[in-house]
């Protein structure tokens, strides 16, 4: 974060609040699969609140590690501010490994009346999930934080026979394949987690 508004740190992408767009994962493998969440930092990577999360198949497990073939679509939060944030992914494979790569982008106010109606997300993630509808009108500041996991805090995710779950995954899921069983994440998770999952551990045994 200490690149940000230096030329190493400029901005990758513009991209309107409340548009659907795309991100992709490649270079190192897809290790079969895993979950993934997508979001944004408003404040130099203090936080990050979710904008999509992807519960299994994520990477995609089929089309290999170009980053072509893992190419992913999300919606940015309809009053996320303009200017510079930050974006971030994260992915759990189920090797308990974290790995996370953030950009700066620039954000542009949204459209004063987005064409259509009704849900304005991306159409993968709305056709997938059961609680995605009006996730781009989601306040940004009443969106889980990203979770943090696998990092010798404590918190675990789902070894070898499952994917994982999040406790609070946002207003917009993409579900994945059926592959793989979805099982929350165990340990100290935080306050997110006990109370999006009311004290169940998720564990899986490991």
């Amino acid at each position: 974060m200490s690149l940000l508004g230096t030329p190493q740190g400029a901005p990758t992408a513009t991209w309107q609040a409340g548009s659907t767009q795309t991100w992709s994962i490649g270079g190192i493998g897809n290790h079969y699969g895993g979950s993934c969440q997508v979001g944004f930092s408003v404040d130099k990577g203090q936080t990050f609140q979710v904008a999509t999360t992807y519960e299994g198949n994520c990477p995609h497990r089929t089309t290999g590690s170009d980053p072509s073939g893992q190419v992913f679509p999300f919606t940015v939060p309809a009053d996320l501010p303009p200017g510079t944030q930050v974006f971030a992914w994260i992915w759990y494979n189920r090797e308990q490994e974290l790995n996370m790569n953030c950009a700066a982008v620039d954000i542009t106010a949204p459209a004063a009346n987005p064409p259509g109606g009704g849900y304005h997300g991306s159409p993968a993630a709305h056709a997938a999930s059961s609680s995605s509808s009006g996730s781009a009108s989601v306040a940004y500041r009443d969106r889980p934080e990203m979770l943090v996991a696998d990092d010798g805090n404590g918190c675990f995710t789902p070894h070898t026979t499952a994917e994982l779950k999040y406790p609070a995954p946002g207003p917009e899921v993409v579900a994945g394949d059926g592959a793989y069983p979805l099982q929350l994440p165990y340990g100290t998770c935080g306050g997110v987690g006990e109370q999006a999952y009311g004290g169940e551990t998720g564990e899986d045994g490991h």
